[in-house]
């Protein structure tokens, strides 16, 4: 039975490992919550609690896994992408370098599409700079570099730039109608990039079964800017459009650019959600 771990079992994490789980691995789940961990043992077949950030950390469960998920983010209490993308993640490349285990592992780890930053609207590639100069983007970025550069001949590093997360529980559509009418301080003229839990959790099993290697952009079709995406929700049900802004807050964290997905699919993945007006087949 292959062994399958999933480091950060939160809203995609849970996802991934209940289908790798169905799919017949034995899988290995981790979280920081005490909470979540008692809710773990009914998704995965081994909770283990795990702060990535901190320092003795044991990452020895590491060295009998095929493939592993790295899918971790601050938690909405306030906990620092200082300690998480930096700290969290170079303990982890530290235990990936040092395991003793020769066999091959796959590892695939979660990021953002939102690193490419203001490309004023044009069409971006996984080639395509990214920027630096926001201190989040630049420790996500950091993050990716020091996964993919794990020099090791039985290690293979995947990274998926995810576009906003929209499934069950996260229904964007519903969310854009509630803020009809509303004034919302973003620009609305931004196009940001998206992604379905479900294309989400395909893409890593995927990416997995595939061994794909390298940076790709799962995100979705849909290429409209915030105002274009909103007046269409709105249209179809007679609401007043969203007004949203024609700037963003100052050093706000922005995304503005078409996030092509040619990459990964053209090693054969498909999307079942190209767009979060389409509804996802059953």
């Amino acid at each position: 039975m292959t062994s399958y771990s999933v480091i950060g079992c939160g809203y995609v994490g849970r996802y991934v490992a209940a289908s790798m789980k169905n799919q017949g691995h034995y899988v290995v789940g981790t979280t920081r919550s005490s909470q979540r961990f008692a809710e773990l043992r009914n998704v995965v077949n081994e909770p283990i609690s795990l702060d990535l950030a901190q320092q003795d950390c044991d990452f020895s469960f590491l060295e009998d896994q095929q493939g592993l998920l790295i899918s971790v983010a601050p938690t909405q209490n306030g906990d620092g992408y200082q300690d998480v993308f930096s700290n969290g993640i170079r303990n982890l490349a530290r235990a990936l370098r040092c395991r003793q285990s020769t066999q091959q592992l796959h590892v695939t780890y979660i990021s953002s599409a939102g690193v490419y930053g203001d490309h004023h609207g044009e069409l971006v590639t996984e080639d395509s700079a990214v920027d630096c100069l926001n201190p989040v983007n630049a420790m996500l970025v950091e993050a990716e570099n020091v996964l993919l550069t794990i020099d090791r001949p039985d290690t293979t590093i995947c990274v998926l730039r995810l576009g906003g997360i929209y499934g069950p529980g996260r229904d964007m559509v519903s969310m854009i109608k509630q803020a009809a009418g509303q004034p919302i301080p973003k620009n609305g003229n931004d196009i940001p990039a998206w992604s379905g839990v479900f294309d989400i959790t395909n893409g890593v099993c995927f990416a997995f079964s595939n061994q794909l290697a390298g940076i790709y952009n799962l995100v979705d079709d849909m290429q409209l800017s915030r105002r274009e995406l909103s007046n269409e929700i709105c249209d179809i049900d007679g609401l007043p459009p969203v007004i949203w802004a024609n700037q963003n807050p100052p050093d706000a964290r922005t995304i503005n650019a078409k996030v092509t997905n040619h990459k990964i699919k053209s090693t054969g993945f498909r999307l079942s959600s190209p767009s979060m007006l389409m509804p996802t087949p059953v």
